[in-house]
């Protein structure tokens, strides 16, 4: 790109005039062009190189090395001015311009790919809810961030492995379980009737955590419940089977509005075979130690230790984790393992890496967890459990409704208002999303995100067309 290829040529010509009174060269135009900043203000200039660190190495104030730079230092496509210890630059616009141009009309589709990725794998787990419910707006930031990753990593020239890792095993699936068999209809549960069965299979897990508080007796039909799924009952494991189809069904429904991809559509459950091995494995590699009856593995650095094993011997969530990661470095050789998951469960992942390294594993060092902050409406969190949800799909509606009654008013005779509207909405939440910073926790303003003008998808669409 014409905008990195004149960074990388301005980084040369000031390493070469920096190095050129020393007799053992000390500055690279690597780590000078990773020094590069914005100014705050554009009439200060389109670069900023800051000095600090070569006023030790040339043994000068770093606002005397800038002024230097500035009045001795010739330098082709651009112009240096010294603002105390930095030098702004400004750029030759219309050459920056012209090359710009010539490269993105020429190289089309593929401007801006250095292919860098070339020979290069990725794995990365996003969106990842459980199952038996429909997708709730809270999974949105996930699922956006991790598929837009996947497209850059993509268009860089990496071969990506995208996986759904779904919650479709343990406590809160067995509750489910035991409330279809006490109020559900099992015969009503049917891939040919998404939107009916989805709908109903919310409102039992919804009426099992509410009845539960009145008579915790449940818990115990629960219980028996995931006994009879580990044990692979025939009519247990038949009801899992079909809720899980409906369930993945309908979150690909709704993924596809969002032109969101999965290579891999894993389940929890797919680990359980493997947990007498792995278990074996962490208490042999890890040093796991028994704790008041459960299993634990201490982590330098961390308090909480990673519980591998509880006191009744079921495993853990981390358990099936260590599970998948082994698995997946053994599947695909990846170069680097994504997590794409809140930042609340950036303990979880701090302790699963520092289980793999203890293990042995060198590839932990490549396991990220790419964490983001809260979506809020108002000051109200969902809660599944308490049945005060925003269903994804709900909210996907909603924006398309507010674009037609937009559309229509702004262009009554638009062809293909349906399409169109269905286009701005999705597009708003999507640019919505994804315009924010990914640490910040969101409160999501309709008002703003179809906004049709400032620094919204609306706008931008709008710009493209």
């Amino acid at each position: 790109m014409p905008f990195l290829e004149i960074k990388q040529n301005l980084s040369k010509q000031l390493t070469d005039y920096l190095n050129q009174s020393l007799e053992t060269p000390q500055v690279s135009a690597l780590d000078l062009e990773s020094d590069f900043s914005t100014p705050p203000k554009m009439e200060l200039g389109h670069l900023a190189l800051p000095c600090f660190r070569f006023a030790k190495i040339l043994k000068k104030a770093a606002g005397e090395i800038a002024k230097d730079i500035a009045t001795n230092c010739p330098l082709k496509g651009a112009t240096a001015t010294a603002a105390g210890p930095y030098v702004n630059l400004h750029l030759d616009m219309s050459q920056l311009c012209a090359e710009t141009l010539t490269a993105s009309l020429k190289e089309k589709e593929a401007y801006g790919s250095d292919q860098s990725g070339k020979d290069k794998r990725i794995v990365l787990e996003y969106c990842s809810p459980n199952i038996a419910k429909k997708l709730a707006f809270q999974h949105i930031r996930s699922t956006l961030i991790g598929n837009t990753l996947g497209n850059i990593y993509e268009f860089l020239g990496y071969k990506t492995e995208r996986i759904n890792f779904v919650g479709d095993w343990g406590t809160q699936f067995a509750r489910l379980l035991a409330a279809v068999d006490i109020w559900g209809n099992k015969d009503e549960l049917s891939v040919n009737q998404l939107a009916q069965s989805m709908n109903q299979l919310f409102e039992l897990y919804v009426r099992f955590h509410k009845e539960v508080d009145q008579d915790d007796s449940y818990l115990e039909k629960a219980s028996k419940c995931l006994q009879a799924l580990e044990n692979q009952d025939k009519n247990a494991t038949e009801l899992w089977e079909r809720i899980k189809s409906i369930s993945i069904a309908s979150m690909d429904e709704t993924l596809k509005r969002m032109n969101v991809k999965f290579h891999h559509i894993e389940g929890e459950s797919t680990y359980i075979p493997a947990m007498a091995k792995t278990l074996e494995e962490v208490k042999k590699e890890a040093g796991a130690v028994e704790s008041q009856g459960a299993w634990i593995v201490e982590v330098e650095g961390f308090k909480t230790p990673a519980l591998i094993q509880k006191r009744d011997g079921t495993t853990l969530y981390l358990t099936r984790d260590i599970a998948a990661a082994i698995d997946r470095y053994q599947r695909f050789k990846a170069d680097a393992m994504l997590y794409v998951v809140s930042e609340q469960q950036k303990l979880h992942f701090d302790l699963l890496f520092g289980v793999l390294k203890k293990m042995g594993f060198e590839w932990a060092d490549t396991c990220e967890h790419v964490s983001f902050g809260t979506v809020l409406f108002g000051s109200e969190k969902m809660s599944t459990r308490e049945g005060r949800v925003f269903f994804l799909d709900d909210i996907l509606n909603e924006a398309t409704a507010l674009a037609l009654k937009e559309c229509t008013e702004k262009n009554p005779d638009l062809a293909n208002k349906e399409l169109v509207a269905e286009q701005v909405g999705i597009g708003a939440i999507i640019f919505g999303e994804l315009s924010n910073h990914r640490y910040r926790d969101i409160n999501f303003d309709w008002k703003h995100i179809l906004a049709f003008d400032g620094e919204t998808g609306p706008y931008v669409q709008y710009a493209y067309v």
